[in-house]
């Protein structure tokens, strides 16, 4: 039995999904939520009958009026007694200073614990483990590195 054979069918990333993305003097590479769903979908079948996964979200309040939501995922493929997680992401859901609210922050959220959820089957290694680091997947993709935001 191969334990890396479904690590290393998702491990490579097409770098024409994968963006730079800047916020300061923090950077790191964003992959495609769509293209994760495909990967998986390549690798195991159709979302609820291959793979798929769960979600529960929580709101939590700040002391200073700020709110996050957290986005609980766990994920299962081949058949749902093969579930594991959960992996949580997070997003701030509502800026009490701005007095806004964030109207993506859950869907952000859940793609987060989805994409960490995913990085445990290895689906986006490279990524993860920084082989895609510097400019080089965007040599090979042909694109130019963008810098921007969610």
């Amino acid at each position: 039995m191969d334990n890396l054979n479904i690590w290393n069918k998702l491990s490579k990333s097409d770098p024409k999904y994968l963006k730079k993305v800047s916020f300061g003097s923090r950077s790191f590479t964003a992959i495609d939520p769509q293209y994760q769903v495909r990967m998986m979908t390549e690798q195991f079948g159709p979302v609820g009958v291959g793979w798929g996964w769960q979600s529960h979200t929580e709101i939590v309040q700040l002391s200073n009026g700020d709110a996050s939501i957290l986005a609980h995922i766990s994920v299962w493929h081949g058949e749902q007694m093969n579930m594991f997680g959960p992996f949580t992401g997070c997003r701030k859901f509502f800026d009490a200073t701005k007095g806004r609210l964030a109207e993506d922050a859950p869907k952000m959220a859940v793609t987060d614990g989805l994409t960490k959820a995913l990085s445990h089957l290895g689906c986006n290694a490279d990524v993860f483990l920084g082989e895609m680091d510097g400019n080089k997947y965007a040599a090979d993709s042909g694109k130019k590195p963008t810098s921007g935001s969610w």
